[in-house]
């Protein structure tokens, strides 16, 4: 009989272990999942677009590319040819431009784009935003480019260090990049809402075939740690006047871990002066020296 209520104990530990073991196991796959999902937020998804597509080509400032979007079956079609620009005697452009609203990827890494190109072309760019540099004129956003794989869809990452402002409306091509200068880097309002962005063929003659199946942001962090490049700009030049003076200052963004054990050893004191330089730079953030909305130019990596 003792024997019997042994056996029937060490059975029933062994079933309470194992349903704890699941328990765990069924938990740590939630997480898992959570976490996925917060790594990743989603822009656009041609099976079910949220943005409204169009296309803008260079016949607008002379040229003689044309370009045209559409979506079917749950893919984004951007078909044309870029030629040269006839008084420039080089290649134009089209675009792929998306409008609508943008969710916040500021405390994201990188952008993802599924998709692939029929045939080889070398000059696909992609821009957001519309931040816009006083000795640009008509040019806005920060730009990137990237190459489609040829013939099968995949995944292309973009890293949001790889986009700059400073870059050549003539070529597309950067003159200075994020990592040479950091006040070109996407800042944090663009990325909080990046309000239009575009695909491009440009600056290389060609013919373009690019089909997209999705756009999201990647890297994302779900304690809203923005990207440690990420800039913000500082407003009191002369340039919202008519001006030609322009300033920007940086911060550097760290973690919240740092931040925390920063604030511990602060005491008040510390802990007083850093909120009032939170607080100030918030202010000067929202006096964005670089935004303006775009003008009446405007007519349209695989894991």
């Amino acid at each position: 009989s003792t024997s019997i209520l042994n056996d029937t104990e060490e059975k029933m530990e062994s079933t309470s272990i194992l349903n704890d073991t699941e328990e765990k196991m069924e938990s740590s796959s939630i997480l898992n999942d959570n976490a996925a999902s917060a790594s990743e937020i989603s822009i656009e998804s041609f099976d079910n677009p949220s943005l409204e597509w169009r296309s803008m080509n260079d016949p607008v400032m002379g040229g003689e590319s044309t370009g045209t979007t559409q979506i079917e079956d749950g893919v984004g079609n951007f078909d044309g040819e870029v030629v040269d620009v006839p008084f420039l005697q080089s290649p134009g452009f089209i675009q792929m431009v998306g409008s609508g609203s943008y969710p916040d990827v500021s405390a994201c890494t990188s952008l993802r784009l599924n998709l692939m190109t029929t045939e080889d072309y070398r000059g696909y760019r992609i821009s957001f935003g519309t931040v816009h540099l006083p000795e640009m004129q008509y040019s806005r956003g920060y730009h990137a480019d990237f190459v489609a794989p040829v013939g099968e869809f995949e995944n292309v990452i973009i890293p949001f260090r790889d986009f700059s402002a400073k870059w050549d409306p003539g070529t597309g091509d950067q003159v200075v990049t994020c990592e040479e200068d950091s006040q070109y880097c996407p800042d944090e309002s663009t990325l909080r809402n990046m309000e239009t962005l575009k695909i491009w063929g440009e600056g290389v003659a060609g013919a373009v075939h690019l089909r997209v199946k999705s756009i999201s942001a990647v890297g994302c962090s779900s304690g809203g740690v923005a990207p440690s490049f990420v800039v913000i700009s500082d407003e009191g030049s002369d340039p919202v006047l008519g001006g030609r003076e322009s300033s920007m200052s940086s911060i550097a963004r760290k973690n919240s871990s740092d931040s925390l054990w920063e604030l511990g050893g602060l005491g008040f004191v510390g802990f007083a002066a850093l909120l009032a330089l939170a607080v100030s730079n918030h202010v000067r953030s929202r006096r964005n020296l670089y935004y303006e909305v775009e003008g009446s130019a405007s007519v349209n990596e695989v894991v």
